[in-house]
Formats: structure tokens, sequence, C-alpha cells
């Protein structure tokens, strides 16, 4: 199948057969859940994408990182609104730091993204990335609190930080508990390093199996920034994931409804808590070495959109966007009721 919903998938992605890159897509509009897959999950394989396929999702693991926390604030484990400089003192000298300004990319705080590690590097903890101790530099308060929007992957991860040590639990367990287990996701978690298990069915980013220094029997970068780019998912339980944040706004569900509506509400522009706002939707895109993801959904309705593909250069991301655009359109103007 070469169009799905009248989107000539392969074309825009310049897919060339099952040897090049790959995509994975999922839709739900009411009860019916559709996939397409197209591509080889693996450069220079014969390794066909298939719907159960795993993937980074970069980015995107910010919005189920606060999904996790605020699944401990609707229980009353979190006070979601505390200043949490204290449990932070190591790191930060000035008060006040919040979870909504971290999560809002409004605390000032620096370093925008993660590039990660070969496969079998050596771990590292979280405490050593916020020191700068790996390939990022020191996270550190570089513009005023609470004044401007500054995306920082280094702010979500002294939040992350903050978490663990408040719940007393690490993020992928927190994560399984709080929110796989309820929404039956088998395939999604913060799997850093990749569980050797799940090795067999998982997408390689990019060509980063034939570059040098890297490890070519596991073609992806390693993640110690959970919260900021460490899960690996599918699109189709992305689906289910938005279809539940969708489900708890309009009423409660996996949270409360207040607790939803403020998930998805701006702090400034658009962005809410860890989650982007435009009108009735709500959306948040990934983007790792070798990966690139999107994921959107309807507060209005039971409709949501997630597609991975495991390129990230190029004409990529725009192709990306114009799919998700084309698709969540398609959805719109889809009546399943007949």
């Amino acid at each position: 199948m070469r169009f799905f919903h009248a989107i000539d998938v392969e074309r825009l992605l310049k897919i060339k057969g099952k040897r090049g890159y790959g995509i994975s897509l999922a839709v739900v509009k009411g009860d019916e859940i559709e996939t397409y897959c197209s591509g080889s999950g693996r450069y220079g394989q014969d390794f066909p994408v298939n719907p159960d396929m795993l993937f980074q999702a970069g980015s995107i693991s910010k919005p189920m990182f606060a999904l996790t926390l605020l699944r401990y604030v609707d229980k009353g484990l979190i006070d979601l609104d505390a200043d949490i400089s204290g449990i932070l003192s190591d790191f930060v000298k000035k008060p006040p730091v919040t979870f909504p300004a971290l999560l809002s990319h409004t605390a000032g705080y620096s370093v925008g993204g993660f590039m990660g590690y070969r496969a079998d590097a050596p771990l590292l903890s979280l405490e050593d990335v916020i020191a700068g101790r790996g390939n990022s530099k020191k996270v550190v308060k570089i513009k005023p609190y609470g004044k401007q929007y500054r995306y920082s992957g280094g702010g979500i991860t002294l939040a992350e930080l903050a978490f663990t040590r408040l719940a007393g639990t690490s993020l992928r367990d927190a994560f399984q508990k709080e929110v796989a287990e309820p929404l039956c996701l088998t395939r999604t978690g913060y799997f850093q390093p990749l569980d050797e298990d799940l090795v067999a069915n998982a997408a390689f980013g990019g060509r980063l199996a034939y570059r040098k220094k890297e490890d070519s029997a596991h073609g992806y970068h390693y993640y110690p920034e959970h919260a900021a780019a460490g899960l690996w998912t599918t699109p189709i339980e992305m689906t289910k994931v938005g279809i539940a944040l969708s489900r708890s706004f309009r009423k409660r569900g996996l949270l409360e409804q207040k607790t939803a509506e403020r998930m998805a509400t701006p702090i400034l522009g658009d962005c809410g808590l860890c989650l982007f706002r435009d009108g009735d939707t709500a959306y948040h895109y990934g983007g790792n070495e070798g990966f690139l993801t999107f994921w959107r959904f309807s507060l209005k309705e039971d409709l949501c959109v997630a597609g991975m593909v495991n390129n990230s250069y190029g004409h990529t991301f725009e192709a990306m966007k114009e799919i998700e655009n084309k698709l969540f359109e398609s959805l719109q103007n889809t009546d399943t009721s007949k």
C-alpha cells in the first residue's frame, strides 16, 4: 500500500525500497485504529518496518514524563507548585524552582538538547549529565526565572532528578506503574540502555550502524537523559496515550480533569507542561540522532495521529510535518459514525 489517507508517504519521505529508511504511522478516530508501515527499520538491511517495531521518541519523552509526574500529583504524593530548589540544592543555588517552570521551559536553564552516546557507552547518572561530566555542557541558569520561554532539555533533566528524589524510584519504574500498566502499554518505556530482548524488533537510527566509533550491533544512541530524550515506543502506543489524555481533558480519566487541563494550558507562548497547544489540539515533536517523531491529538474528541521514522536528516522533518498535518486534517473531516 503506497497511499495512506490519500497521502503519498513514500514520495514525501523519499523512501526507496526495503533497504532504505522506514516509517511507522498510527491514526485513531473514535474506536477505529489504522496503521501504515513502509521501508526498512535498519538502513541498508532488508528489515521491514512493522507496527510493533520500537523507535526512539526523542523529545516526546518529555510529555510522557510530565504525565507520570502528574499521576503522582493527582495522588497527593507530590506538590506540583512547591519550590523544589531545596531538593536540588547541589545544582540550584537561587530559588525558586518549580516543576511547572521547568516543564514549560520558563525556568531559565541551559542545554537545549542532548546528542546521546554510542549504545554500549558507560552508564551516566542524572547528576553526571547536569554537572556536565558527559558530552553536554553543565546545566546552569542563564535567564531570569519565569520571564521567557527557552527550550531546555537541561531543565527537564533537573525536573527528572527532583522527581526521582521525591518519588524514591526511577522514571522507568514510575512510568511503568503509573502509565504503561493502566493503559496496557507493552512496548513503551524508558529503556536506557535498551533491553537486549527488545533489540530484535527495534529500529536503528539513520546510518549509525555504519559509522566509525559507533556500536554497529546496536545502531542507536544511549540517552541517560530519560525524561528529555530516553523513551522507546511505537506509534500505536503513542495514540493510546493521546486518547487517554484527551479523555482526561474532557472528563476524568488517567488524570483528573483539572490536572489534564493544566497540562495543556500554555504558560508562555504555546507551551504548557511539556505539551504544546494549538487551539483544540495538543502536540509534541521528537528528534534523537537518527530518529524523528510526531504526535498530535484532539482535546475535543477521540482523534490522534502519531508517526516515527528512522531518519533525522535533510528534508525529513518538513516531510513529517506535512504528513502529520494532512493526516490530522483528513481525520477531522471523516465521519466514522456512518
